[in-house]
């Protein structure tokens, strides 16, 4: 600013503000009659705390959008002067605006709010607050190990460890008068998980029942998390138990560990390769794991699902205690050269409890196929219902053949194929295949063993139905060809035998 305009400035404030004619003389060079107008036409800001420490001031330039234009850090229990103007006044999660005009001095008060941890805190432990610190610039804090805040005057609101939290730190709520800092105090609870010897350990994650708004929050296995007293959920690997912490409360959890064990011949890495996906265990349906690992995971009844299995097993984990859960498994081998991928797990394999129709189990040939039920039957896509009972040996291998049979249909007044079935003769073996087609071939996989192909025949002239077979044998990998007469209808035989033409003339 030139001289010129500096002396008109003055001569106006010497006009609005006769009391500063005692100033005046002071001002005698230019430089300090720069200061004096400054203190004249400005006014001061205090902001009063218990201790040491800093906040932020910041100039508000323009309204719409918000500016600022200056920034400054100020001490606590200092007068600050200022120029006339608009300010934001930011502390721990707390802001005010002010507005400094010539002569004013304005006062404003912090608290110190505590968080207080009754147990010996650590670098691994954690405790986190969140809160907004000004609505109108919509900025966040996110404190990290920050036990102790310097909080503006007025109703403030923090999410403590996921847990809303609103104090009312006006001179009503704290029944104090305006020219006191106060301290307020909050007690901690903490929860913790002891690490479970040398299993790998992820994060366990906690979060508040009931809440509103679902917070959730995570930590290492040692150490401990820091939250206000209430109920809480706690989850590790898929597994979760319910808590209730009072005020200062200190709760460590002992986990168990589980692993579920295969046989060391089960070749997991040709499974992932023929499945496209590895065979695992799931843990209440959320969270998977590799087989033959212990995981750490919370007491109570868990369910555990194998990749290959359609429902879940129930087990009790106790605290502190390893479970191990063996898998017993079972291969089909389709007899698939070794990089043929058309051929290996072209077939589908069922698993059915005894005296079930429903199958537990579903995967396919030429994969290991995991288990933990007994009394087990397994069936083989396409051989309909015949099923191969399962020893109680934990590796168990069986080898697939296939059955080609040719049937030639023709027509005898009074003879009349009803049924053609595979029934086994083997005493591993139980059922029969559905009914097959009496003028089609029919290719069908079957377990190998020894087996007879059976037709069932009606005569009209004695109502009498009666039985023929032939008995074969089916070699692992290899094909038996059966070549049959079967008997069919008159009309049957007319529409077999018109096919192609009316087929030609569609």
């Amino acid at each position: 600013m030139s001289s010129k305009y500096l002396f008109q400035a003055l001569g106006q404030t010497i006009l609005r503000h006769k009391r500063s004619l005692a100033v005046l003389p002071l001002c005698l060079s230019f430089l300090s009659m720069q200061g004096c107008i400054r203190d004249n036409l400005g006014g001061s800001l205090t902001v009063r705390y218990l201790e040491e420490g800093s906040y932020e001031i910041y100039k508000i330039a323009g309204e719409t959008p918000l500016q600022f234009v200056s920034e400054t850090r100020s001490k606590f229990n200092e007068r600050v002067a200022l120029l006339p103007g608009s300010y934001m006044v930011l502390a721990d999660c707390s802001s005010e605006i002010v507005n400094i005009y010539p002569g004013s001095d304005i006062n404003l008060m912090a608290h110190r709010v505590n968080f207080v941890p009754l147990q010996a805190t650590s670098p691994d432990d954690k405790f986190s607050i969140q809160c907004v610190r000004s609505e109108r610039t919509h900025s966040r804090q996110n404190l990290m190990n920050q036990f102790s805040l310097a909080v503006l005057a007025g109703t403030r609101d923090f999410l403590v460890g996921m847990t809303p939290l609103r104090l009312d730190l006006s001179p009503n709520g704290l029944g104090a008068t305006p020219s006191e800092s106060r301290v307020i105090s909050q007690i901690l609870s903490s929860i913790s998980i002891e690490k479970a010897g040398q299993a790998p350990f992820d994060d366990f994650f906690v979060s508040p029942v009931g809440g509103v708004t679902p917070f959730t929050e995570n930590q290492k296995p040692g150490s401990k998390l820091f939250v206000l007293k209430g109920k809480y959920d706690v989850q590790l690997n898929g597994t979760s138990m319910t808590m209730e912490l009072s005020e200062g409360e200190s709760k460590t959890i002992a986990p168990g560990t589980l692993t579920v064990t295969t046989s060391s011949k089960v070749d997991l890495g040709k499974a992932e390769q023929i499945r496209g996906a590895p065979l695992y265990a799931e843990i209440n349906g959320e969270h998977y794991m590799n087989l033959n690992t212990a995981y750490p995971v919370l007491p109570g009844t868990i369910n555990v699902r194998l990749a290959t299995s359609l429902r879940a097993a129930k087990f009790d984990v106790e605290e502190g205690k390893a479970l191990k859960i063996h898998a017993r498994n079972v291969f089909i081998d389709l007899g698939c050269a070794d990089h043929d991928w058309a051929c290996l797990g072209s077939k589908k394999v069922r698993l059915f409890e005894k005296g079930k129709n429903f199958h537990f189990a579903e995967s396919q040939t030429d994969v290991p196929i995991l288990f933990f039920e007994k009394d087990v039957n397994l069936g083989v896509e396409g051989s309909r219902n015949i099923k191969y009972v399962l020893s109680a040996s934990d590796d168990q291998r069986l080898k697939v053949g296939f059955l080609e049979v040719s049937a030639t249909p023709s027509h005898k007044p009074g003879v009349l194929t009803d049924l053609m079935r595979v029934e086994p003769k083997n005493p591993g073996l139980t059922g029969a295949s559905l009914d097959m087609v009496l003028d089609k071939p029919t290719v069908m996989p079957l377990i190998t063993g020894l087996y007879n192909l059976s037709q069932y025949t009606f005569f009209t002239s004695d109502g009498s139905r009666r039985k023929s077979s032939q008995s074969f044998y089916i070699s692992a990998g290899k094909r038996s060809k059966l070549e049959v007469q079967t008997f069919l209808s008159e009309k049957k035989m007319a529409i077999i035998s018109n096919f192609p033409e009316e087929s030609a003339r569609q």
